[in-house]
């Protein structure tokens, strides 16, 4: 049974081992994508023991359907168990149609849950050289390529510039809605829901294709999705603390204000909403001219899961 208190993702917060740079047969998450692979595998758990079965339920090339696959596994709404694939139990929190929050994700908050997931634990090689190592906003394409080829190597990893580039490329057409454009296949040009974030801008400054950041506020960044985030990245960072600092909540690595690309008055901003809305918890001054999150309750930190959801 999938209950909510327990959907948290699996810790993200282990060393960038076993980074991944393809697996995603070139197609990003499609509209319908994830509702349509929760579907399929609570009918039928073996959907996955034949390519040829699989194509038959999803109604999609052998491509698409191992895409859909990876996918899954990168936001842990499914994993190997035994032989087989299963859906996690995030997944029924998210995708149940009877007990999930949002079936058919027409939720932004949703998408930002998706989105922290990718960066945070998916181990995806584009998405953590460009939203937790790179402290730019803006970089030439060309550059953020070479900076991933660097960060295979970092983790033990050999890739051509040719798999970056494509890697790179996935992560441009997840997040830039300006890639649809002028694209005939219907299905291309609906494009991935996680443009609606509004994350990435791709550009051509002075002829040079370039990637923007879109780092401020995020309007649409509600407070059950950052409170989502803010769980995951406490109980990982800081396990057992009752305080946090805002230098670290902004600034390390996998930090919501990292991955949700916030600066520091927005990121307090959001923590503000946060402890208005779950009692036990204040930011209060460290002594030090710094800012701390702390939990005044015992029961506060666990108050943040239940609020995610």
């Amino acid at each position: 049974m999938f209950t909510k208190a327990s959907a948290r993702p699996e810790n993200a917060w282990m060393a960038d081992a076993g980074l991944k740079f393809s697996g995603h047969e070139s197609f990003t998450i499609r509209y319908g994508w994830l509702p349509k692979l929760y579907e399929a595998l609570a009918e039928c758990p073996d959907v996955f023991s034949s390519d040829e079965r699989a194509i038959l339920a999803f109604g999609l090339g052998r491509n698409m359907v191992k895409s859909i696959r990876f996918w899954g596994d990168a936001l842990g709404l499914t994993e190997q168990r035994g032989r087989g694939v299963a859906l996690t139990t995030l997944a029924g929190s998210l995708l149940d149609p009877v007990r999930g929050r949002d079936p058919y994700l027409e939720d932004t908050g949703s998408l930002w849950r998706l989105h922290w997931l990718l960066t945070t634990r998916a181990r995806l090689g584009a998405w953590a050289t460009f939203f937790m190592d790179m402290r730019d906003t803006v970089i030439p394409r060309a550059r953020l390529v070479s900076m991933v080829v660097g960060r295979a190597e970092a983790s033990g990893s050999r890739i051509s510039q040719g798999t970056a580039s494509a890697h790179v490329d996935i992560l441009v057409r997840t997040y830039d809605a300006g890639r649809a454009a002028g694209v005939t296949v219907l299905e291309d040009a609906l494009g991935c829901p996680l443009q609606e974030l509004e994350l990435v801008r791709e550009e051509s400054v002075m002829g040079t294709p370039t990637l923007r950041l879109s780092r401020g506020p995020k309007p649409t960044l509600d407070v059950p999705a950052f409170a989502f985030a803010l769980h995951d990245f406490w109980s990982g960072a800081a396990p057992g603390s009752r305080s946090i600092s805002l230098r670290s909540l902004m600034l390390s690595r996998r930090s919501p204000g990292m991955v949700f690309a916030l600066d520091e008055a927005s990121l307090h901003e959001r923590l503000g909403a946060v402890c208005a809305t779950a009692s036990g918890l204040e930011l209060q001054d460290d002594g030090a001219g710094g800012v701390d999150l702390v939990a005044t309750r015992n029961c506060a930190i666990g108050r943040l899961e239940e609020l995610a959801w």
